[in-house]
């Protein structure tokens, strides 16, 4: 079975690391799921 605590302490220090990453993943993400959630607005 895999460290999942492990691999969470990486993917915060990767985060910690790079903002801008985190900021351009959350973007496409949003993009991603624009108008796919059911919410009319």
């Amino acid at each position: 079975m895999a460290d999942m605590s492990g691999m969470a302490d990486k993917a915060k220090d990767y985060a910690n690391d790079n903002p801008e990453k985190v900021d351009q993943a959350k973007d496409k993400a949003k993009d991603a799921f624009d108008g796919k959630d059911g919410d009319q607005k």
